[in-house]
């Protein structure tokens, strides 16, 4: 987080999870940042998106934050939030793309309402944060002043499929894997191109 200047430039008030790999990084950020900002409240919300490995590559929501300030008292203010989206891997960017334009119309309806309620409206910023970006190329893009300004990575990689800890069904094996994979410096198999 400190290589990435994340707290400097964006300042995260409101976390948003990509179901499922987004849970834990999102979680060990929210730690981090916590403890640079002095132990603040920063909330932690979930999105569910899953994607059709079709030629298409469509996508759908299996699960969404409430942002319908007006018929929902449990909505989500959007409203000055620096909201970071966080996935544990950037590989084809499509669900990035998904989650970032549809949390826009979400901020376009509740600064609409805002007018019509002739309530102060402060313009959100949307950010990203992603642990590995695969550094080849991308079925979807990410808004340029985000990409140039709010785009953060843990580390780039290569096209290899990674191995998380969290995704092994037996932690003691995955952790030989990782020791000798140390010891010749790759934790990666290669990618077989689905995420």
């Amino acid at each position: 987080v400190e290589r990435t200047k994340l707290i400097e430039k964006f300042s995260p008030t409101l976390l948003i999870a990509i179901s499922a790999g987004g849970f834990l990084p999102t979680r060990i950020l929210r730690n981090i940042i916590k403890s640079e900002i002095g132990g603040k409240s920063l909330p932690i919300q979930t999105i569910g998106l899953c994607l059709y490995e079709s030629e298409k590559h469509e996508i759908y929501k299996t699960q969404w934050i409430s942002t319908d300030k007006k018929n929902d008292s449990l909505a989500v203010s959007l409203n000055g939030q620096n909201i970071l989206i966080v996935d544990e891997v950037d590989e084809t960017r499509t669900t990035l793309s998904y989650a970032v334009n549809e949390l826009r119309k979400d901020i376009e309806k509740q600064k609409l309402l805002s007018e019509e309620n002739n309530e102060e409206w402060i313009e959100p910023k949307l950010g990203v944060f992603v642990v590995h970006n695969k550094t080849i190329a991308k079925r979807a893009n990410l808004p340029e002043d985000l990409m140039n300004n709010f785009y953060f990575v843990g580390e780039n990689v290569s096209g290899e499929w990674i191995v998380y800890p969290w995704d092994a069904l037996d932690i003691h094996e995955h952790t030989r894997f990782a020791e000798n994979s140390n010891k010749t410096n790759q934790l990666t198999v290669p990618s077989n191109g689905n995420n």
